[in-house]
């Protein structure tokens, strides 16, 4: 391909010559590459003295405000674009790379941490990069300029950013990581040999961070948006104690530690032995001057013995309860004073250096900030308080806290920075005791009013009761605030709780309407689940659900469990396969088996009556005589089970009470709901039956403990799974929607299983 560059003019061409020129040999192609190569060498002469416009044709038009091609930034091309162009692609590249994570490791490669240049407050002039970026080939005279564009296309140029960043971060970030890669100089000091001469330790060097170094290294990098590793700069630090400097004053080191040091307190003195002395010698620099600087730390044993000696801390007046005279009585002041550790250090330090090996116990002492004359207008405030008797009273409740229950309640705080040296409070736990004895005496469970339906008529079984709570925080504040106030008197704060029922409640109730009727056929039932079914309809018999309420059908029953009356039958539940295997869906020995007939034929009946269904279950096995006409529809029936806390639960919503009366009569269980019409119009839709599955209708056999060997039952007949819709609108008398709800069930497919009884000594499976 013969580009542009290729086909242009050279200003020499065949036929152009005279006698005197040298014939040209015939024209050949010349590449771009070779074209500037030749310009740099000296080519851009030829043009000037030939062709001004094939020169300027080179590199030139159309790059006007625009970066010459081969000019890049920290290695970010940059050719071709205009001022603002350039700045945003640079811009784009220096955000990516203050959020890059960089590597800085230490000169030995054995510590490395992460760190972002924005982190560091890293900031790059792209602006001014961009700048000099744009006068590049545009500095000089046309041809100059035309030299350095050539330059440019053949070579390229890479100009660097100018990098800043926040000083004080980097310090902080480099004091992060000093402690796992730096070291602290360690002073020359003297050990002591078998004999109890000293000895020089040698000083050691430490090894620091040198932090200007290190900022140029981070700067380096982000000069040219490079994201390699940072190698840190460090530093070697040196020991402000030398073995040079010990080895000078060795012999009268060896003088200053042969023989005990004493420490008096008046007539009373103690020995620094030698050996510990020898433990805890050392210098410290004071002025250039080395001068004896013991370790406290060393002496930590004999100070600790020491203080405990010369301990007397004194303390202030205090205000205390007279068990034996029953009153307040005021215990005087006593001045004191304590052990000055670290000015009894500072004296045996200067004694050493003075080449003494006595010093004086330092002592700080201790001012009583209260006394006896502080606490007089305070008993008297306790004693008034204590003589105050506390009436409590809530009603027709009354009960009195005399002086014997107040005293040991109150508690003295000293303040002594406040004008009342010592304030009177109470003690919270024992007020706290009070408010529970309140409590106990006060304190009563909202009762609710139970009816019971006998005969046709609604009878009381329960008065109603408010409840009463005592609530403990407010309480104990307006005990407190009685005690010390004095004034005698104080309330509990009760919160008062109406029941849900009240015993009123009797006279609104109406059960003239039949808002929903259910019937189902359970005569085929061994006579276990009769028992179940026949138990369930007894207990839910009669059950009145008052208005708002929710229904729980777990509850008006009973737990289904054998101490509660009921029998072993079958249910069905997913059992888990052997194997760890997804479960199957199985028919199993349950405890109140035949009670999911009542569910289902109360959840019928209240499908029926339009009222809102809060918790309702589907079998995983479709049973066809739960579908059977007139009340049932296909996918109506509902499963529960009190053990895994599966429910039916409805809500009453109709504003007035409603009575469910649950009756068995020839193999059948009638179920009605009752109560006042509330007027409204119930749409129940035909159920949508999908994704059929057919039922495998070979049978199986099981064996069983449960019965005895040789019998024989059916205890699940094969059925077609199915998906079942049910569709139900309830508009209310003002013909507004007050419910239009979908209820969809997912059935699987059911076989013939027969269990058939075996011995005991044979196994199941």
């Amino acid at each position: 391909m013969v580009t542009d560059l290729d086909r242009q003019d050279t200003g020499v061409q065949q036929g152009r010559h005279d006698a005197a020129t040298v014939p040209l040999a015939p024209p050949r192609r010349v590449t771009r590459r070779a074209f500037l190569r030749w310009l740099v060498a000296g080519g851009a002469g030829v043009l000037a003295a030939g062709s001004v416009p094939a020169a300027s044709a080179l590199y030139g038009h159309g790059y006007d405000g625009r970066v010459f091609r081969g000019v890049r930034v920290a290695g970010v091309a940059l050719g071709g674009l205009t001022a603002d162009g350039a700045r945003a692609r640079l811009d784009q590249q220096v955000a990516a790379y203050l959020a890059a994570r960089l590597t800085a490791r230490t000169p030995d490669g054995a510590h490395e941490w992460q760190i972002t240049p924005a982190d560091l407050g890293v900031r790059l002039d792209t602006a001014g990069a961009v700048g000099a970026a744009l006068r590049l080939g545009r500095q000089g005279g046309w041809l100059d300029n035309l030299t350095a564009r050539a330059r440019l296309l053949l070579d390229g140029r890479t100009l660097a950013l100018a990098a800043t960043l926040d000083d004080a971060r980097l310090a902080a970030a480099l004091r992060d990581w000093a402690p796992a890669a730096t070291r602290q100089p360690v002073n020359a000091r003297f050990t002591w040999d078998s004999a109890g001469r000293p000895v020089v330790q040698p000083d050691q060097p430490g090894v620091g961070f040198d932090y200007n170094g290190s900022r140029a290294a981070f700067l380096d990098r982000a000069a040219v948006l490079s994201t390699a590793p940072v190698r840190l700069v460090d530093a070697s630090v040196t020991a402000p104690i030398t073995a040079q400097m010990l080895e000078a004053i060795k012999p009268q080191t060896a003088a200053l530690v042969e023989q005990p040091v004493t420490l008096r307190l008046g007539d009373r003195n103690w020995t620094l032995g030698a050996d510990v002395l020898r433990a805890a010698f050392g210098y410290r620099l004071d002025g250039g001057r080395l001068v004896v600087a013991l370790d406290p730390a060393a002496l930590q044993p004999f100070l600790r013995n020491l203080a405990a000696a010369v301990a007397d801390p004194g303390g202030n007046a205090q205000l205390y309860l007279d068990q034996q005279a029953g009153r307040y009585a005021i215990r005087p002041e006593r001045a004191g004073h304590v052990l000055d550790a670290a000015a009894t250090v500072a004296a045996l330090d200067t004694a050493l250096t003075a080449g003494q090996h006595e010093a004086a116990v330092a002592l700080d002492p201790t001012t009583p900030t209260i006394v006896a004359a502080d606490l007089e207008p305070v008993r008297a405030s306790a004693e008034q308080i204590a003589n105050t008797p506390l009436v409590v009273t809530y009603g027709t409740y009354r009960h009195v806290f005399q002086r014997a229950d107040l005293l040991p309640l109150l508690v003295f705080k000293e303040q002594p920075g406040q004008p009342q040296k010592v304030a009177i409070g109470v003690d919270p736990d024992g007020v706290h005791k009070l408010t529970e004895a309140l409590a106990k005496d006060i304190n009563q469970e909202p009762r609710d009013a139970k009816f019971k339906w006998v005969n046709g008529q609604v009878q009381d079984a329960q008065p109603s009761q408010d409840g009463h709570t005592v609530e403990p925080g407010p309480t104990d504040a307006a005990l407190t605030a009685a005690i010390l106030g004095a004034t005698g008197a104080a309330s509990p704060q009760v919160t008062v709780t109406p029941p849900a029922v009240a015993s009123s409640a009797k006279a609104q109730m109406y059960f003239g309407d039949r808002l929903g009727y259910g019937k189902t056929d359970y005569s085929f039932s061994i006579p276990n689940r009769k028992w179940n079914v026949e138990l369930a309809c007894q207990r839910l018999n009669g059950t009145l659900v008052p208005p708002n309420a929710t229904f729980s059908f777990n509850e008006a029953i009973g737990v289904q469990t054998i101490a509660n009356g009921y029998k072993s039958g079958y249910g069905i539940a997913i059992v888990a396969a052997q194997g760890g295997g997804p479960g199957k869906v199985e028919t199993v020995s349950s405890i109140g088996g035949g009670v999911c007939q009542v569910s289902t034929t109360l959840f019928q009946g209240i499908y029926h009556a339009g009222l809102p269904i809060e918790e309702r279950n589907w079998h995983l096995y479709w049973i066809d005589h739960y579908g059977a006409p007139p009340m049932g529809l296909k996918g109506l029936d509902a499963t529960v089970d009190s053990e895994s806390k599966v429910d039916f639960k409805f809500q009453n919503n109709t504003g007035n009470w409603l009575l469910v009366e649950a009756l068995t009569q020839d193999g059948f269980v009638n179920i009605a709901v009752y109560g006042k019409n509330p007027g409204w119009k119930i749409q129940i839709d035909q159920p949508v039956i999908k994704d059929v599955k057919p039922a495998d209708p070979k049978p199986v056999y099981e064996k069983t403990h449960d019965l005895p060997p040789g019998q024989q039952i059916q205890i699940e007949a094969a059925a077609g799974g199915f998906t079942a819709i049910n569709h139900i609108v309830v508009t209310g008398a003002d013909g507004k929607v007050i419910r239009d709800k979908s209820f969809m069930s997912n059935y699987v497919p059911a076989q013939n299983v027969f269990q058939v009884g075996v011995p005991a000594s044979e196994p199941t499976t």
